[in-house]
């Protein structure tokens, strides 16, 4: 019935008429609604929101409840589309869009997540292992979502390995420690890598092996390049178990616990397993993080990081050792208690190391403290 109408009334002396506008007011309904979105940190993010209404209802935008402020990233478009660009981890967040008129008001909520890390990766590696010089191998790697969405996918090759230690790298995936935690699906509130110190760290890394062999690495990750790599410098030196070309070797599933440890610090570490034709042999690794501490700190005093379905090849002819590794991070299971060894440290809060050294009867000749832990030596001519 909306519409112009004219009333015209007539006699022997005239006529006259007036014209009028009848207009329906209707509350305002969307007819566009912005649907649950994922993309990756430095991407765009659209989330599209219409509606229909008389008079034209006018649409705002907020974030839990609080209006979204336009800047030079956020933008609230003439269609009332929500326009995000360069999105960061702290974009995440659950947003309304409101349509209001004379009439009513209707409201719609979207979660919009923002994740995890470079895509691909480069680097050098150099150093000795075995007494074997490397001269410069290469790492390239790629990072992808895996087909559920609940890991990210890391796939690496190590050119120029020389056949005498490709069989023995097989089961130093440590060597990959900087990207797959640099890029490991974030799940919840936890942060990789990418998220806590833009890339850019310091990481050294001790592998022991249960027979003895030492590893020590250290890896220099110089943030991204222009097309967005992660870039990665890395020194090995040390010694591994030695490993036949034709032995089978099975990198098992494992978890790493991340430690706030102070302002731009942390402490990992890791006990694992990897079987040689179907012998387990144990091994542990620790690592300790330097970053800016500008950048802030985990949102957890401890995050897991958890490392599955991991694969292992060398290829002696073109001398290359491919890895293939699923990697997600999480809150800790006891996320804001400091674990054993550690004490916390209000001001962080941190878990700051406890010295058990301190104690005067921890050990009966010679102590010394490690993160974490301690070790007790004993006298020349006597053994622990």
């Amino acid at each position: 019935d909306a519409g112009d109408y004219k009333c015209v009334a007539t006699n022997d002396a005239g006529v006259v008429e007036r014209s009028l506008t009848l207009t329906l007011q209707s509350p305002p309904v969307i007819t566009v609604e912005p649907v649950e979105t994922v993309i990756e940190a430095g991407a765009t993010a659209m989330l599209n929101c219409q509606a229909n209404g008389e008079p034209p209802p006018t649409i705002r935008w907020s974030r839990q409840g609080h209006p979204v402020v336009s800047d030079e990233r956020v933008t609230v478009l003439s269609n009332g589309s929500l326009h995000i660009v360069a999105a960061q981890k702290e974009d995440t967040s659950e947003y309304e869009c409101v349509a209001r008129n004379l009439m009513g008001s209707v409201l719609v909520r979207i979660p919009l997540t923002v994740q995890g890390g470079p895509s691909r990766a480069k680097g050098s590696i150099i150093g000795n292992i075995n007494d074997i010089e490397f001269g410069v191998a290469f790492l390239n790697a790629t990072v992808t979502d895996s087909p559920d969405s609940e890991t990210r996918v890391i796939q690496a090759k190590i050119t120029n390995v020389p056949r005498s230690l490709g069989p023995a790298m097989r089961k130093l995936v440590s060597i990959l420690s900087p990207v797959y935690w640099t890029t490991a699906k974030e799940i919840g509130e936890a942060m990789n890598g990418f998220t806590l110190t833009d890339a850019v760290f310091k990481r050294e890394t001790q592998v022991e092996f249960a027979t003895g062999e030492i590893l020590r690495m250290t890896h220099i990750a110089r943030g991204l390049d222009s097309d967005g790599a992660l870039l990665l410098d890395v020194v090995v030196s040390g010694h591994v178990l030695q490993l036949q070309s034709v032995a089978d070797v099975n990198v098992k599933d494992y978890t790493e616990d991340y430690i706030q440890t102070g302002p731009g610090q942390l402490y990992a570490h890791s006990t694992r397993l990897f079987t040689i034709d179907g012998v387990s042999v144990p091994y542990t690794w620790n690592h300790t993080i330097t970053y800016d501490y500008t950048k802030g700190k985990m949102p957890f005093l401890v995050e897991t990081l958890h490392a599955s379905s991991i694969t292992t090849e060398y290829n002696p002819l073109e001398e290359t050792v491919a890895f293939k590794i699923y990697a997600s991070v999480a809150k800790g299971d006891r996320s804001n208690q400091c674990p054993a060894g550690f004490g916390l440290d209000s001001t962080g809060p941190y878990c700051s190391d406890i010295d058990e050294c301190e104690t005067r009867d921890t050990c009966q000749h010679e102590c010394r403290n490690t993160l974490g832990s301690y070790q007790c030596t004993c006298p020349s001519g006597y053994r622990l």
